[in-house]
């Protein structure tokens, strides 16, 4: 879901480098954490930054983030050539701009390239990653 229509300036960490990809995860959630830090760029994107979404909660990206109306607990966030991606939306842009370096990397690209099997599958994901917070004690964000 691109919300650039609601906020029309991005923060000056996005603005200054449209060839960084922006990957805004749940650090408390073990299979986000486990993905996020896990996954590659293809070389031609440029630089991958992560961004754990409770480590800093006045950054400027999740500021931005809480502007646009972007639910956290309902999706990461990808943020990539000034365009904002979120839920099963950001994995399939992850699907499509990552790279095949290795086993976790394929399997992203192979199973989420389908925007409709990413849409399918999200949920399932987002149960999981509440299944897991809910296991270790922890709260939504």
């Amino acid at each position: 879901m691109d919300k650039s229509a609601k906020t029309p300036r991005s923060s000056p960490e996005i603005r200054e480098d449209a060839h960084t990809l922006w990957l805004v995860y749940d650090g408390d959630c073990v299979l986000c954490r486990s993905g996020a830090l896990g996954y590659r760029v293809n070389r031609a994107v440029g630089r991958l930054k992560t961004l754990d979404a409770r480590g800093d909660p006045d950054h400027p990206i999740l500021k931005e983030i809480r502007a646009r109306q972007l639910d956290l607990n309902q999706g990461i966030v990808v943020i990539y050539g000034h365009q904002w991606h979120h839920g099963a939306e950001a994995l399939n842009r992850l699907a499509l701009l990552g790279s095949n370096s290795d086993g976790l990397n394929r399997f992203i690209a192979w199973m989420f390239r389908s925007p409709r099997r990413t849409r399918w599958l999200y949920p399932l994901l987002r149960a999981g990653r509440n299944l897991s917070l809910r296991l270790a004690g922890k709260t939504q964000i």
